[in-house]
């Protein structure tokens, strides 16, 4: 076990120190929580910000185990690290390319640096309802329509675990001079599987959250670089939206985290997964996604419920209020199960056999007509512009012609449909609408 961070703050915690500083607790366990390890910038600890100690050498560990050239440990989730990896490669003020199926940190990094995002839209999958993954064509397409953009950010894999061909896509942004940046926010669990991270696959840098997948503490994530973006920005950049008190038990949890996973094969929890897709494709009306749709992360689990009477919505409250099992996320057609290890001691088998009782149930029902195509973005003024300007609520069909000021993403396909900034057309509320979509929304007044 190496766990350099970890060690250094157990053996502070084992010197009986009276501990005349922050935090207020001074090391007393109340409640169960482990205070003891919980320290500041103190002797020994080294400081998040300042390339030193015991959190250098768990940074590097990490840079080891996730093969990339460096690593920062980061506090804030991955919205930090969205944030810090936008604002070291684009600075403010810039241009960027985006694949429209974004996390709403990326419109927050719009706002806050007032960049000028250029989107790349894909056609929702007919099935499942997702953004179906991007080419390297359309890649080379929108760089070359956008010579200007500084960076290029992508997510993969999305939250139902469809990967983007980085590689590919990767080697279109180096032939170009731009780098690419991928928010990899569920994928800290890759190395386990053989899997590559974007780094590996040629990204220049990538963020990801330790807590989505490994046993860390909320909002523990790390970002991965492959040297080509100065460290000093961006360290400095993390500083930026990071806060002056890091918490230490949060960056332990993610040395703690990477040294289980290097001792910890995942690969069984795959076979089981695969195990289930076959199971249910051949004995249930349901349809998991597997792949022979898409790459994607193997122990990722969507299910569709498409074809038959359960929306996505309906199963995952069937299967909380009928058998105490909690999913990941729903939406209208389909459930997504996070698995790791420690699934495999029944947990998996309860889901089984809830699946397995559920689709005796589950009556037929005519497949809808397929989603009609995204309608294209239409600026009408910056992401910041809107978003720091006055607005007001309203409902969705009074607000044609009215400028956005707040994301508007449902599910599915779980995309941003209008971002700040962007004009509300009749084709969004036509689109909005027939994927039942009925909330009201905000606009620039």
């Amino acid at each position: 076990m190496s766990t350099p961070l970890y060690d250094a703050l157990r053996a502070l915690a084992a010197r009986d120190t009276a501990r005349f500083h922050m935090p207020g607790h001074k090391g007393v366990s109340a409640g169960g929580f482990p205070f003891s390890i919980d320290y500041t910038e103190t002797y020994g600890t080294g400081n998040l910000y300042e390339d030193e100690g015991p959190i250098m050498h768990a940074e590097r560990a990490a840079a080891q185990t996730y093969h990339a050239d460096d690593c920062l440990f980061l506090t804030g989730g991955s919205t930090q690290g969205v944030l810090t990896l936008l604002a070291a490669a684009c600075r403010t003020g810039g241009e960027v390319l985006l694949d429209r199926n974004c996390h709403r940190s990326v419109c927050h990094a719009l706002a806050l640096l007032d960049l000028t995002p250029h989107f790349i839209q894909t056609e929702p999958d007919p099935v499942y309802g997702f953004c179906r993954p991007l080419t390297a064509a359309q890649a080379a397409a929108a760089l070359d329509a956008h010579p200007a953009c500084r960076a290029f950010f992508l997510t993969s894999p999305n939250y139902y675990g469809v990967r983007q061909p980085l590689r590919e896509i990767a080697a279109v942004c180096r032939a170009r001079g731009v780098p690419l940046l991928v928010d990899c926010a569920h994928g800290a669990h890759f190395p386990a599987l053989g899997l590559p991270t974007p780094v590996e696959e040629g990204a220049a840098a990538c963020v990801m959250s330790a807590h989505k997948t490994l046993p860390a503490l909320g909002q523990a994530a790390l970002i991965l670089s492959d040297g080509t973006l100065d460290h000093r920005e961006l360290r400095e950049s993390s500083r930026l939206f990071g806060t002056t008190s890091p918490s230490y038990p949060i960056l332990a949890s993610i040395d703690c985290a990477r040294d289980w996973l290097e001792q910890t094969d995942w690969n069984p929890v795959a076979e089981a997964a695969r195990a289930l897709h076959e199971h249910l494709y051949a004995s249930t009306p349901f349809f998991p996604l597997t792949e022979r749709d898409y790459a994607i992360d193997p122990t990722r689990l969507t299910i569709c419920t498409l074809g038959t009477d359960l929306s996505g919505y309906e199963m995952a409250d069937r299967l909380y209020q009928e058998y105490n099992i909690a999913v990941e996320m729903a939406d209208s057609r389909n459930i997504v199960c996070i698995l790791t290890p420690f699934d495999l001691d029944g947990n998996l088998d309860r889901l089984t056999r809830a699946l397995d009782e559920l689709s005796l149930t589950a009556a037929g029902r005519l497949l809808p007509d397929p989603l009609p195509p995204l309608p294209a973005p239409r600026a009408a003024c910056s992401v910041r512009q809107a978003w720091f300007a006055p607005r007001e609520t309203m409902p969705l069909d009074r607000a044609i012609g009215r400028v956005c000021a707040r994301p508007v993403t449902p599910y599915p396909p779980g995309v941003p449909i209008v971002l700040p900034g962007e004009e509300i057309t009749a084709e969004h509320v036509v689109f909005l609408q027939k994927i039942c979509y009925n909330e009201d929304c905000e606009v620039v007044k």
